[in-house]
């Protein structure tokens, strides 16, 4: 388990990024913030623990924060970030199976901005995913599975006209990209998010 101390040279690193970004221009905290970054093949960065969700209360933000800041770090760097406005933000640091190297990724939004969408947006992008047979085939292609004649060998995904058609939905929806003639990847900046939707639809 990581110390404090690394916690807190972490999330000044991520700031430190986070006011360049906003200096050029590329952000600001009234708005998105996406930072996507391929990290370079052999850089190794160990991950917290796991921390259970906090749920709390309406309030002021020093009320409604957990006193354990080194369980709930991102949390409390939220709130530093943000003020007592708050909002919203997922990130993550991982390496898919069978990639070069690790994948990070930041989104957030205050929540004025989040005030500013409209759900209905979404929907495209989430009833893509909607259908276990193209999240088993995401699952796959996550893991290294990357053309349909592999996919099809597979009984849980159907004929190749099938895999093709969720292919293809899942293309269209920004969930799969072709890497190369007849290979398909989760795009590198869709990572993150699939396993955020995936993490929150299995707790």
């Amino acid at each position: 388990m990581e110390s404090s101390s690394s916690f807190a040279d972490r999330l000044a690193a991520l700031e430190a990024r986070v006011d360049e970004l906003e200096a050029a221009g590329e952000s600001a905290p009234e708005a998105a913030v996406p930072a996507e970054t391929q990290v370079e093949p052999g850089r190794t960065e160990s991950a917290p623990t796991e921390a259970a969700p906090a749920q709390v209360p309406v309030g002021s933000a020093a009320d409604a924060l957990p006193d354990d800041a080194d369980t709930f770090w991102a949390l409390h760097g939220l709130v530093d970030r943000f003020g007592a406005e708050g909002g919203v933000t997922y990130t993550g640091y991982t390496t898919p199976p069978g990639a070069e190297g690790p994948v990070a990724w930041q989104m957030g939004l205050t929540s004025e901005g989040l005030n500013e969408i409209d759900f209905a947006e979404s929907a495209g992008c989430l009833a893509a995913l909607g259908h276990p047979v193209r999240l088993q085939l995401l699952q796959a292609i996550y893991e290294g599975t990357t053309t349909v004649a592999e996919l099809s060998k597979d009984e849980r995904f159907g004929t190749t006209g099938q895999i093709y058609h969720h292919v293809h939905a899942l293309a269209g929806a920004g969930w799969l990209a072709s890497a190369r003639r007849g290979h398909w990847r989760v795009p590198s900046s869709r990572v993150i998010p699939l396993l955020t939707l995936v993490l929150i639809g299995t707790h």
